[in-house]
């Protein structure tokens, strides 16, 4: 009886440690730019979603099951906000494999915030210090 009540007690301990973070089953899947953007204002907070034109389509991105990331089903990386891999932990998006670029400065910008993720909706602040951006899942 005290082997059971040690390893539920263990059990939930453990449970109760982890970190709470957006499971990465919920970003997998290809997400389109809805081009709605977010800015902060002077003090600080989010001002209202304005839609933005552009001449160019924005490309639509990827999060494979396999940790792969990628734009318009190739990989992913660029110079400064991405690389073709990824990891997730306290909706934070981590990347690596960056693309080589040796006569690009770059500020840090290895991380995406997740703001909000739902079965639909994808909003992201790369790097903490640009506007967030709104994605939508591609339907099937």
């Amino acid at each position: 009886m005290r082997l059971i009540l040690f390893i539920l007690a263990g059990s939930l301990f453990l449970t109760a440690c982890q970190p709470k973070a957006i499971v990465p089953a919920k970003l997998i899947g290809e997400w389109n730019p809805t081009y709605q953007i977010q800015e902060r204002t002077t003090d600080g907070t989010w001002g209202p979603w304005t839609t933005i034109s552009t001449f160019a389509a924005l490309p639509s991105i990827e999060f494979t099951a396999d940790g792969r990331f990628l734009r318009e089903g190739k990989e992913g990386a660029d110079c400064c906000y991405a690389g073709n891999r990824f990891t997730v932990s306290d909706n934070t998006i981590f990347f690596t494999e960056f693309k080589s670029c040796p006569q690009v400065r770059c500020a840090n910008c290895t991380t995406w915030q997740i703001n909000r993720l739902e079965a639909d909706t994808l909003v992201i602040e790369a790097c903490d210090i640009g506007p967030r951006s709104k994605y939508a899942r591609k339907k099937k």
